[in-house]
């Protein structure tokens, strides 16, 4: 029999044990994450508590792009004096694979370095990287585009492979967390922010895709954040320049915006990002800063829509993450006390998010000078004075910090012990980042996505002994990319040799006068067989007879069929503009417009892949001349367009084309 003695030495070791392994990894190995979560929680400050619940932007430092924070020794210091729950990167942090997995590994070490702090918690290192319109990793592959995806026949898988090309080339260089999919609902044409970002106006269809993404995501073991909740795909405002206001009962929302986050949640979404969208018919009316004005909080900080409907109706335990706090419909909206900007406004708009259950604060302001540093000191001591005065539940606050941890532990970000061997990160950016094998998925994606809709007189394909052809760009970086497809068929013998081919531009938003249609360009459009003209719908503007566009389209589709010939509009952006130049011969979908300025053989900075180009618009044109047959189905209604007695143009609640529509061969 042991002495007690000996059995309380023997006690005194497990424990000491017990203490040294908690002291060096924060948790029992054992533990399941949020448990390992409470037990690091438990051990925090205040300060690392609500630091925790923050993610800052480091874009610039006194206007110069941040792209090495050893170079900004004040952006080092400033990280180190809160251990921040994350960083959020934008493309003036990107040069290439080399320069970005550097400053990632860098940003990490000097998390690292934080002195005085009960435990060591890396960062989420997050991204808006969609694919299509909205990418930061230039140097990678961009992909067609959520609503090119919803167009494939096979959309489900292509979803899933857009996510783990993006998920493979985030992962390379180091990022942990996506800001993506976008799973709005885009039921507005008119919608500025969203369009082509959505897979489609079919809720279900959204869900469908939207989860596949994700799954693509995960394989490479990065968290989605699906937004933004509780839908933006009606609203024609845009958040970063002011406030959207919603005109719909709650009943209504669960018919549309809410089935693909309800569905999402249901497949065990871990992140949800809000929208800065007011819901007057939904929610409280509240009196804003000026103590006079009423009105409605978006609901990024409104306790019925986080709280009431997002936690308790939809059943989401998971991780809220705001949208950029930083953004016009929250910063410069008044509708807190304080003056807009400062310290005492933003952490008024703190209290609010906070205690309506959002969990992670993103960029209350970017981390640009000495003043925003001091902002952030400020910011954090408010919200701590919040907490102590009890105008914040500390239990709140614990929650929230607890289901953060919970999804690092998950994701193995906090078993980062070692560093790693950045030598081996930089190579393994190299080959995966814009690699050939995920270039020759995106353009096979691409070729599935292209949509006929209209094709009169067999307009299409044209024929490969046409010699005069106009192909009229919007922008002159457009050349980039439609010189090379040209090459291209020629070489492939999809356009003779000998045929007489003009690259021209309409549009340049950098000139004073934008409009660019002159005699010259009237003079070649006339004498060409086949005229092709790019156009770009985007909220309302296409509608409008005053712009560049609408002017320099309509203008050669007039004077192409004045002279004979035939005109093909290869729509690069939303495909509502099938419905405002309905005289042309043929109408090809294309659903992205973006990128154009890149040489799609142009390498990355390490001389291997490519950079990020739009296979869209190479595929559309390889079907407009037989290279590629049309494969795809409009992901979206496309409303009549009808002109007023005052000559303005607006859409229509009848559809010209219905969702599902495509002329295929």
């Amino acid at each position: 029999m042991k002495s007690k003695f000996s059995r309380m030495l023997s006690v005194l070791l497990v424990l000491s044990i017990l203490i040294g392994s908690f002291v060096l990894t924060g948790y029992s190995s054992s533990q399941e994450p949020e448990a390992r979560a409470k037990q690091i929680v438990q051990t925090m400050t205040l300060d690392e508590k609500i630091s925790q619940m923050i993610i800052p932007a480091i874009r610039t430092w006194n206007e110069e792009n941040i792209t090495d924070i050893n170079a900004v020794p004040q952006i080092s210091e400033a990280l180190r004096r809160h251990q921040y729950g994350g960083l959020c990167l934008f493309r003036q942090n990107i040069t290439g694979n080399e320069q970005i997995t550097r400053l990632i590994h860098d940003l990490q070490e000097n998390n690292r370095n934080i002195e005085g702090v009960s435990t060591h918690i890396p960062y989420l290192t997050s991204v808006d990287e969609e694919g299509g319109i909205v990418i930061r990793l230039t140097s990678g592959t961009r992909m067609t585009g959520n609503m090119a995806i919803g167009a494939t026949s096979d959309a489900e898988n292509n979803a899933e492979i857009t996510g783990m090309i993006i998920g493979e080339e985030m992962s390379a260089v180091g990022f942990n967390t996506d800001f993506a999919p976008d799973i709005d609902v885009n039921s507005a044409p008119n919608n500025p922010v969203i369009g082509t970002r959505s897979f489609s106006d079919d809720p279900n269809t959204v869900a469908a895709l939207g989860i596949s993404y994700v799954k693509g995501l995960e394989k490479s073991n990065i968290i989605a954040a699906y937004k933004h909740f509780p839908g933006h795909g009606d609203t024609d405002v845009d958040s970063h320049i002011g406030t959207p206001s919603v005109e719909k009962t709650y009943d209504e929302l669960k018919e549309t915006e809410l089935v693909p986050f309800k569905t999402a949640i249901d497949a065990g979404a871990d992140m949800i990002m809000t929208a800065h969208i007011t819901y007057p018919l939904i929610d409280e009316e509240k009196t804003f800063g000026d103590g006079v004005t009423k009105g409605f909080y978006p609901a990024t900080m409104s306790h019925k829509m986080i709280t009431d409907i997002l936690r308790t109706d939809l059943g989401f335990n998971g991780v809220v993450v705001t949208d950029a706090l930083e953004m016009d419909a929250i910063s410069n909206s008044g509708i807190v006390p304080g003056g807009t900007n400062y310290v005492e406004y933003s952490v008024n708009i703190a209290k609010e998010v906070i205690n309506s259950d959002v969990d992670l604060l993103l960029i209350p302001l970017d981390m640009k000078n000495e003043e925003a540093i001091a902002f952030y000191d400020g910011y954090i001591s408010g919200i701590a004075s919040k907490v102590e005065s009890g105008e914040i539940s500390q239990d709140t606050i614990d929650e929230s910090v607890t289901r953060i941890l919970t999804l690092k532990l998950k994701y193995g970000i906090m078993y980062d012990d070692e560093t790693p061997d950045i030598e081996k990160k930089v190579a393994d950016s190299i080959t995966t980042v814009g690699s050939r094998e995920h270039h020759d998925a995106e353009i096979k994606m691409a070729r599935e996505a292209i949509t006929v809709v209209k094709n009169e007189g067999n307009t299409l394909p044209v024929s490969k002994d046409t010699k005069n052809i106009f192909v009229l760009g919007r922008q002159s970086t457009d050349a980039n990319t439609l010189q090379y497809v040209v090459n291209e068929l020629k070489k492939n013998n999809f356009i003779a040799d000998d045929a007489n081919i003009n690259i021209d531009y309409y549009y340049d938003s950098s000139a004073d006068v934008q409009l660019h249609y002159p005699d010259d360009m009237k003079e070649k459009i006339s004498s060409s067989d086949i005229v092709i003209g790019l156009s770009y719908a985007s909220n309302n503007s296409a509608l409008d007879k005053e712009n560049p566009q609408y002017i320099g389209v309509s203008s050669a589709i007039e004077d192409t069929h004045a002279a004979g010939g035939k005109f093909i509009l290869l729509s690069s952006n939303l495909p509502y503009d099938a419905a405002i130049f309905t005289d042309a011969d043929a109408i090809v979908l294309a659903y992205m417009g973006s990128g154009l300025g890149t040489d799609p053989t142009e390498k990355t900075d390490s001389g291997t892949g490519m950079k990020a180009m739009n296979a869209n618009i190479i595929a559309a044109m390889e079907t407009i001349f037989g290279a590629n047959k049309p494969q795809g189905h409009l992901p979206v209604n496309v409303p009549e367009v009808k002109e007023n007695s005052d000559g303005t143009l607006i859409y229509k609640d009848t559809y010209l084309y219905n969702r599902g529509f495509g002329i295929t061969d």
